[in-house]
């Protein structure tokens, strides 16, 4: 919310009119972060944790196909090579040590917690591409200031549903989190700042672009 205070007053610009088509992608975004992320920590749950951490980033590959299908993004031949490479990066990283074989880790793709990361990727991707989705139902010269808004909307729905869903399922979990504050709030912080540097980067270019160059 600051963030966006500051670019509203930089711009001089007024708040985007919001509109159904936006509210409905920034809700189905910020619903589709909060399933992958549980999924992700599921995936911790497992023997194999890793195998599930290495699976949940094929969600650059998974944002390219949904993008392509969804946004018509279409990516030129040489991106699909980087976006393999650093997939591939990425998943030597998360297994390292671990010693599996390309076989090794088909015959891992059963398991719950590659499966968990699978899950959680695809969960990941689906976000990239309503975040877009909303940005694209705003109007408006500035694109900071339209995924700024995206951003602080999205938060807004994604701690609605998830302090909703602790009230009535956990209520003592949800009281702990007002006595943490002071430590969250550092996470909480950053989190949102990043965000604010996904969202705005998302309105600029292909989704998958983004996320193979945020792999890194």
């Amino acid at each position: 919310l600051v963030l966006l205070l500051l670019a509203l007053a930089v711009t001089g610009l007024p708040v985007p009119t919001p509109n159904l088509r936006f509210l409905a992608a920034c809700l189905a975004g910020g619903l589709a972060q909060v399933v992958a992320t549980n999924l992700l920590i599921m995936a911790f749950g497992f023997r194999n944790f890793a195998v599930g951490t290495a699976y949940s980033k094929t969600d650059v590959v998974q944002s390219a196909v949904i993008a392509l299908i969804l946004l018509h993004e279409v990516l030129r031949p040489l991106a699909w090579a980087g976006i393999a490479l650093g997939l591939t990066g990425v998943m030597t990283l998360s297994l390292a040590g671990r010693g599996l074989r390309p076989g090794d880790l088909l015959r891992a793709t059963v398991q719950p917690a590659a499966l968990c990361g699978l899950g959680a990727g695809f969960g990941f991707a689906l976000t990239t591409v309503f975040i877009k989705l909303a940005n694209q139902a705003l109007s408006g010269p500035s694109l900071v200031v339209r995924a700024l808004l995206v951003l602080v909307v999205t938060n807004t729905l994604q701690t609605l549903m998830q302090g909703g869903w602790l009230a009535w399922r956990e209520p003592q979990e949800l009281r702990k989190a007002f006595t943490t504050w002071r430590s969250s709030s550092w996470a909480g912080t950053l989190s949102a700042a990043g965000s604010a540097c996904w969202f705005t980067a998302f309105a600029m270019t292909d989704v998958a672009l983004v996320r193979a160059v945020g792999q890194v």
